[in-house]
C-alpha cells in the first residue's frame, strides 16, 4: 500500500523513505535535532526534555563547529502528523533555550 504525503520536507523524507522499501507501519527511533549556542543551553534543553525511557535527550559538540547539537529520540510509528507535530513542539522548546531546530531523521525499520 502506498501512502500520499503533503508536498513539504517531512513528506518528502517519508516519501523517499517509502519508495525505497521501507514499512513505514513499523516503530522505531526517530531523532529531533536541535542547535545551540554553548553547551550550557544545549544541556538545560536536555534537563528539560529527557522524560523518561519513551523518550531520551543527549547532546554533544556539532561537528566541524563550535556550536552544539541535541538530539530528542522517540520511539514511534514515522507518521506524517505526528513527526509534524513534535518537530513543533521540540522546536517551541527549543527555542526556550536558545536552540534553531535541524530537522529530524530516522533509520529504516
Amino acid at each position: 500500500m502506498s501512502l500520499v504525503f503533503p508536498d513539504d520536507e517531512t513528506g518528502e523524507l517519508l516519501r523517499l523513505m517509502q519508495e525505497q522499501g521501507d514499512d513505514l507501519t513499523v516503530a522505531r527511533d526517530v531523532d529531533f535535532f536541535l542547535i545551540f549556542d554553548t553547551k550550557e543551553q544545549a544541556q538545560a534543553f536536555v534537563n528539560q526534555a529527557d522524560l523518561g525511557p519513551e523518550i531520551r535527550a543527549s547532546a554533544a559538540r556539532y561537528e566541524k563547529t563550535s556550536k552544539w547539537q541535541a538530539r530528542l529520540t522517540v520511539n514511534m510509528v514515522p507518521l506524517y502528523a505526528e513527526i509534524v507535530a513534535l518537530e513543533k513542539q521540540v522546536a517551541r522548546l527549543g527555542r526556550e533555550h536558545g536552540g534553531q531546530p535541524d530537522g529530524w531523521g530516522c533509520g529504516k525499520a
